[in-house]
């Protein structure tokens, strides 16, 4: 009869090898208990990742979308928080310069310019204010302070309105600077740094985009503006020692805010709607990611119970191959020659 056997040291290297063939599962099981996920997901898949690996990249999209949305919804925010601000301010000053300017009072003319000159800084500051770094009234040029400041305004004005005696023709000049087209040396073209046709379009969800278009060049923000330099240039001087025309330039810069209250209100409830599809994107957003996690969890989880009895077995093999070991070890060829 052929007998085969192996060297001492062919045994050796084969019970080591063994050895840590059984280490190396056991410390995969292990991983995978503690984890619940599984460590050869190839294997698990049988070699067919693409599943798994679209829903990788989709949770990946997903999640960008939502940092999109939450810096949308932050500006948004900071913007309707800034023309709550200015509607509450210049609805304040509009009814005390179109009703208590109804007198010729020097000191009252005062106040009433004195408040308006204050407002339009106010409004100004606010309007340049930003949200992490981003100003939110320059359009796209949001890394630029949409506005210079209300002082540089009414410079501007005092320039353009040099010479004009009474309130009518100030009043159609400062409208004339306010509303004049781009390159008409106006307003536009001196006193606004941001842009004027290009919108800042954020994609919130995967089929959701919204433009926040509103910026201190909108109509409805410039009327606020020109109403409160209108009246804050009797602050200036203008029509010094004519206490009726500056009743009445006081008077029309009141006016010019009552009239132009509505348009602000509506520009607040166009980003209010921008707002409420900014809070369901986010919605539907969370839910697909909630999806695909389950999804990807199922395809890369590990069962708890199959695993513990794997790792029971491969201990077992293990103290098998140490008791044959040791049980080996112990012989001698007086022994065997016995």
């Amino acid at each position: 009869m052929t007998v085969h056997s192996i060297g001492d040291q062919a045994r050796s290297f084969a019970l080591q090898a063994a050895s840590n063939r059984i280490k190396t599962n056991l410390s995969v099981l292990t991983s995978e208990l503690s984890s619940g996920e599984v460590q050869d997901l190839g294997a698990r898949l049988q070699g067919n990742t693409q599943g798994i690996a679209d829903i990788t990249s989709r949770l990946a999209m997903l999640s960008q979308l939502q940092r999109n949305a939450t810096e949308a919804a932050a500006q948004a925010q900071g913007m309707t928080d800034v023309l709550d601000s200015v509607r509450s301010l210049t609805g304040t000053i509009s009814l005390n310069l179109f009703i208590e300017t109804s007198t010729t009072l020097e000191p009252v003319i005062k106040v009433r310019a004195a408040e308006s000159a204050g407002a339009l800084e106010a409004v100004v500051n606010r309007l340049n204010g930003a949200v992490a770094q981003r100003h939110l009234f320059a359009g796209a040029n949001s890394d630029t302070a949409p506005l210079i400041s209300a002082t540089d305004i009414l410079d501007q004005l005092e320039i353009f309105t040099a010479g004009l005696s009474n309130a009518s023709d100030i009043s159609a000049a400062v409208a004339a600077w306010f509303d004049a087209a781009p390159g008409g040396g106006g307003f536009l073209d001196t006193a606004y740094a941001g842009s004027t046709n290009q919108i800042q379009t954020l994609q919130v969800g995967e089929n959701v985009s919204v433009a926040l278009s509103t910026t201190a060049a909108t109509p409805a923000i410039r009327e606020q503006l020109k109403g409160l330099a209108t009246a804050a240039l009797v602050d200036r001087g203008l029509l010094a020692g004519q206490p009726q025309e500056q009743r009445a330039l006081l008077h029309g810069g009141g006016k010019l805010l009552l009239d132009a209250s509505s348009a602000l209100a509506q520009e607040m409830a166009q980003i209010g709607y921008i707002q409420q599809r900014i809070e369901l994107a986010q919605t539907e957003g969370s839910a697909a990611s909630a999806t695909l996690e389950i999804m990807r969890n199922e395809i890369r989880g590990a069962d708890p119970y199959a695993t513990s009895v794997a790792i029971s077995e491969a201990e077992t093999h293990l103290d098998a191959l140490y008791a044959v070991t040791a049980r080996l070890s112990k012989l001698r060829l007086v022994d065997y020659l016995r």
